[in-house]
């Protein structure tokens, strides 16, 4: 049986999971859907919300998550001498 391709989220906003309209927030993050079920729980990770049943981000909230992630990447990192 062939699964029909999940509905679009809204403009300027992504599920948790991949859709026909292009990556999922765990995509985006490199990480398992489960994980950002999980954080978000735990309110950990970019902030979600819901509409319906379905979870949503921004996109902008995403890549401004990831931002922040990698300043402090880098404000941890030793620099070289």
């Amino acid at each position: 049986m062939t699964r029909s391709p999940r509905p679009s989220p809204p403009d300027g906003l992504v599920y948790i999971e991949d859709t026909a309209a292009g990556p999922g927030i765990a995509s985006r993050l490199g990480i398992a859907p489960a994980t950002v079920r999980r954080w978000r729980s735990l309110g950990r990770g970019p902030a979600t919300f819901r509409i319906g049943k379905k979870v949503v981000a921004r996109i902008s909230v995403i890549e401004a998550y990831l931002a922040e992630r990698e300043r402090e990447g880098l404000q941890a990192r030793p620099r070289a001498a």
